[in-house]
């Protein structure tokens, strides 16, 4: 064989470099759109009366935090049988409870909020600083090395705070890894569901809560008006992407929609 068709010869080595790289690269965020690209040139009419929230947009406050986080206790309290402790993962529980935005990885990060008492977070020791810049109001925070095992620190802590029997409940979205070694760390607790707590809080919404959602409403409809009254032919669905980030970006917010045209659109 001659060196031209030794290269064209797949080889182990090259198919699993080649498979590495795919697999890296669909991992990969898409690049975000540079100026030219995120939005049109000169936008439309329609676009001129969109104007900045501003101060209309208030974050939820910290005393709104400690106030979910105790109601939480509160319902666990309530409940029949009680809970004697929750385990939440990264997600929007966590960002819920806490204001903390934290993506799903293989290494454990989580908030453990004792029925009593104040709540703790678990988290990798390169991973502490990170995370400690993240906190809206202090909250401990137990860290692991890489030859440790997280969830016997939670377990453990726990303990500590005399949690050592009872109910834990499992918020939905912690994966079952850490699930399975949580509950073989901590024999004396009972894993359970913890929708009644979550979903019982979350579906409760304060003023505060509603007014953001009135005012997310309105954004969105305020841009959906907009991109509707600039709508020609011709136009693709990339062309309304951008109409739509582009709208957002008028009124000071970070947002876009999927936009399907033709066989995108079909079933």
């Amino acid at each position: 064989m001659n060196n031209r068709d030794s290269r064209l010869r797949p080889s182990r080595r090259g198919f699993l470099q080649t498979s590495a790289a795919i697999s890296a690269a669909s991992l990969l965020p898409l690049p975000p759109l540079d100026a030219a690209q995120s939005a049109p040139a000169e936008l439309p009419p329609a676009f001129a009366g969109l104007k900045p929230l501003g101060s209309r947009v208030q974050p939820i406050a910290v005393e709104e935090f400690r106030a979910r986080l105790a109601r939480a206790q509160k319902l666990m309290t309530d409940a029949a049988p009680r809970f004697d402790a929750l385990f939440l993962a990264p997600g929007t529980s966590l960002y819920y409870f806490t204001g903390i935005r934290w993506g799903m990885s293989e290494r454990l990060v989580a908030l453990l909020l004792p029925r009593s008492g104040e709540p703790f977070l678990v988290c990798p020791a390169f991973e502490e600083g990170r995370l400690r810049e993240l906190l809206r109001f202090p909250i401990e925070v137990r860290v692991w090395q890489e030859d440790e095992s997280p969830a016997k620190l939670a377990a453990a802590t726990l303990a500590e705070r005399g949690v050592r029997t009872g109910r834990a409940g499992i918020e939905e979205t912690v994966r079952f890894t850490f699930f399975d070694h949580f509950r073989r760390d901590a024999p004396g607790l009972e894993c359970v569901s913890a929708d009644s707590v979550t979903i019982g809080c979350r579906a409760r919404k304060s003023p505060q809560e509603l007014a953001l959602l009135r005012l997310a409403c309105e954004a969105n409809c305020d841009v959906y008006r907009a991109v509707f009254a600039s709508l020609q032919e011709g136009m693709s669905q990339e062309d309304l992407g951008r109409l739509v980030e582009a709208g957002f970006a008028r009124m000071g917010l970070r947002g876009g929609a999927l936009t399907l045209i033709g066989p995108s659109a079909a079933l």
